[in-house]
């Protein structure tokens, strides 16, 4: 069974929450996992903090955080902002938490 922080937020085009064809999905959006909305949210409350600390706050093995946080970064949606591998959410960061959290709410 596949994990459940590995599966995309984002559907093909033809995809939809409740399989019925009608969500269209943006192609200029990013398509974020479970971990990146977890590290997403994360950051947008603590502001800035340590890829270690990164890993252990929010339950995440250090070496998939690393993996994510690349990601994300080469995606313009967390920035680096030391040579310690302190971590900030960007702007972009934001606006795609906010588009991806009703998806993953309750």
């Amino acid at each position: 069974m596949a994990r459940p922080d590995a599966r995309p937020v984002d559907r093909p085009e033809d995809a939809a929450e409740d399989g019925s064809g009608d969500e269209r999905v943006d192609p200029e959006r990013p398509s974020l996992t479970r971990s990146d909305e977890r590290l997403l949210s994360y950051l947008a409350d603590v502001g800035a903090d340590y890829q270690a600390f990164i890993a252990g706050n929010t339950g995440l093995y250090a070496d998939h955080v690393a993996s994510r946080l690349t990601a994300l970064a080469d995606a313009g949606l967390v920035e680096r902002v030391s040579g310690e591998a302190v971590y900030r959410i960007t702007d972009a960061g934001r606006a795609a938490l906010r588009e991806d959290c009703p998806r993953w709410s309750d």
